[in-house]
C-alpha cells in the first residue's frame, strides 16, 4: 500500500444473512485507523475481507487502484499481515517464530525486534533469540506472544496490519505498551480495539464505525466525545 485503500459498495452475506451492506471508505498509506461497533457487527468480517480471506463480496476493495481479487496471493501475503487475540507460536527458537523459518540479514532481524519493542526480553533471556519457545509460547507472557506478531509483520517489510482485538486479554499496562507499538508502525493499521486507553488511542487518524451493518467515519475525538 503505497497510495491508498479504497472500498466501494461493499456487501457481503454469510449464510444467506447480510452482513454488511454498501460499505464506502478509504484509507491513505500509512494512516492508522480504529474500526469500532457492537460485538458481532461485522468488524472481524470486514478485516478478513480486506485481507482476502474472503473474496465472494460485491461491490470493490482496491489496494492502490488494483481489485484485490486481481493480485497475486503470494503479494497479498507478504503485503498484508493480520494480528489476532491468540497469536500461534512454533515449538522453536524465538528467532524462528519471528522470521517463520525464513532467512533475513542480522540487522533486519534486530530492527524488528527493536521496533516491535522486544528488545528488553531478548536481553534478559540467557539464550537471548536462540531461547527455545515452549509448546504455542507458553514461556512467554500475553504481551510478549503479541510483540512477536508485531515482529513477524516488521520483518516481512508488511505495508498492511489488520489487528483484532490483539489487547483484549492483556491487563491495562501491557494493553496500553502494544497499542502504542501499533500506532508507531511504519504501516497502514486497521485496528479494532473496545477497549480505549487515554493519551494512546486518540491518536488514532479517524475512527470507522459498523452498525447495523452501514458503515459512519468519525474523526477520533469526536467519536470520543459524542459516542462514548
Amino acid at each position: 500500500l503505497n497510495y491508498s485503500l479504497e472500498v466501494r459498495d461493499l456487501n457481503f452475506a454469510y449464510d444467506n444473512r447480510s452482513i454488511l451492506q454498501k460499505l464506502s471508505f478509504s484509507v491513505e498509506a500509512g494512516e492508522k485507523i480504529l474500526l469500532k461497533g457492537a460485538s458481532g457487527s461485522g468488524k472481524t468480517t470486514l478485516l478478513n475481507l480486506l485481507a482476502g480471506v474472503y473474496t465472494d463480496y460485491s461491490g470493490s476493495i482496491t489496494y492502490d487502484g488494483q481489485e484485490l481479487r486481481d493480485i497475486a496471493l503470494p503479494s497479498l501475503n507478504e503485503g498484508i499481515a493480520e494480528i489476532y487475540q491468540d497469536v500461534f507460536l512454533f515449538e522453536d527458537s524465538l528467532q524462528n517464530n519471528i522470521t517463520l523459518f525464513s532467512d533475513y540479514p542480522q540487522s533486519e532481524i534486530d530492527r524488528a525486534v527493536r521496533q516491535a519493542g522486544l528488545s528488553e526480553l531478548i536481553e534478559q533471556l540467557p539464550q537471548g533469540l536462540s531461547t527455545p519457545l515452549t509448546e504455542n509460547g507458553k514461556n512467554l507472557s500475553g504481551g510478549e506472544r503479541q510483540r512477536i506478531a508485531i515482529a513477524r509483520a516488521i520483518i516481512k517489510g508488511t505495508r498492511v496490519l489488520l489487528a483484532d482485538e490483539a489487547t483484549s486479554s492483556l491487563d491495562e499496562a501491557l494493553g496500553r505498551q502494544i497499542e502504542a507499538t501499533l500506532l508507531d508502525l511504519d504501516a497502514t493499521v486497521i485496528a479494532i480495539s473496545h477497549r480505549r486507553y487515554e493519551g494512546v488511542t486518540d491518536r488514532y487518524d479517524k475512527v470507522l464505525e459498523i452498525e447495523s451493518g452501514s458503515l459512519s467515519a468519525w474523526e477520533t475525538r469526536d467519536y470520543f466525545q459524542e459516542v462514548v
